[in-house]
């Protein structure tokens, strides 16, 4: 099968010079596996309403037919819907560009290291409820807009079509801790951007943070890895162990243990070493810091935990909206 082309622009070297925050969360092949581990847990009924539905939006023949598949391939429901996980970052650039919200993809709840002023702070806005004539403004908001938009009885199929594209990556994206937060400290006094300018080394590469927490599940992959990555994430987190994390249903909620991980892991209780991008430019990296032993394995691990609840919680969600 020919390589796919992908969305990752989000973690080519060059925008490690980039002022703006990605809109990225897990890569590819996280949103991906989030979706396929939905789509086995979807109801007959509903994989048929999203199928139908997805055919309706705009650009379905230009960017959620995947490159070479056939008309007739007895998969093209499942990596259509696959793809559709990761529609809203393929259009960051490009064609569908007017459907690109960067702001939905996150909300910066703070971390404050020691001795920092909450008061002193910028946060964007953190409420997850929309307000009235204005568009979302954070990743809870977005994900309230577009549940609205498909139960919204006078939406056309091609808006609803929209939503369902977004609210597929949207939960994925909510189950990255780094999507769920933003670090303050002396050396980020206006915030890290999720990650994007805490700078580390994993085996002696210097990246960000959020870009290493993003490419937990693999890189650029085919379908037949993709479906590999999909079943070990399942075999090591499978549903019926995760019956107390299911009941919890509120995304707010859901927002809410990726910030509790965020801090406890990602940045170990305000523990974790690393530096500035200016500072890791500076010297090309001499003095970034490696990431601790360990950590690399306990990321993993998490990674793979939330992306397992991201596709559960999923089709949980689509089978309520949809049955």
């Amino acid at each position: 099968m020919p390589q796919r082309s992908r969305w990752l622009a989000t973690f080519a070297p060059l925008l490690l010079l980039c002022a703006a925050r990605p809109a990225a969360a897990w890569n590819a092949t996280g949103h991906e596996v989030v979706a396929e581990l939905a789509w086995q847990d979807l109801k007959p009924a509903v994989r048929d309403k999203v199928t139908a539905l997805l055919k309706e939006h705009p650009l379905y023949a230009a960017q959620l037919i995947p490159n070479g598949s056939a008309a007739d391939a007895p998969d093209l429901a499942l990596r259509v819907f696959m793809r559709s996980a990761t529609w809203p970052d393929i259009i960051r650039s490009g064609r569908g560009r007017e459907y690109h919200h960067p702001e939905w993809h996150y909300v910066d709840n703070p971390i404050l290291a020691e001795g920092m002023d909450r008061n002193a702070i910028e946060v964007p806005p953190l409420g997850d409820k929309l307000e009235p004539g204005k568009a979302p403004q954070n990743i809870l908001q977005a994900l309230e807009w577009s549940v609205t938009k498909i139960k919204q009885p006078d939406a056309t199929a091609a808006e609803k079509a929209i939503a369902l594209c977004w609210l597929v990556h949207l939960v994925g994206d909510v189950h990255q801790p780094l999507h769920s937060c933003e670090f303050f400290s002396p050396d980020y006094p206006k915030g890290d951007r999720g990650g994007n300018l805490w700078m580390v080394k994993y085996h002696g590469v210097v990246t960000n943070l959020h870009s290493f927490w993003d490419e937990r599940l693999g890189g650029y992959m085919t379908w037949t890895l993709v479906d590999a990555v999909a079943g070990k994430t399942a075999e090591k987190n499978p549903r019926n162990s995760l019956e107390k994390e299911l009941a919890v249903t509120k995304w707010t909620d859901w927002s809410q243990e990726s910030f509790t991980l965020a801090r406890d892991v990602v940045y170990a209780g305000g523990k974790l070493k690393g530096v500035t991008r200016e500072a890791s430019n500076a010297n090309q990296g001499a003095t970034t810091p490696e990431l601790p032993e360990g950590y690399d394995q306990a990321a993993n691990d998490a990674a793979r935990l939330r992306t397992a609840l991201a596709g559960y919680r999923l089709a949980d969600l689509l089978n309520h909206l949809f049955e």
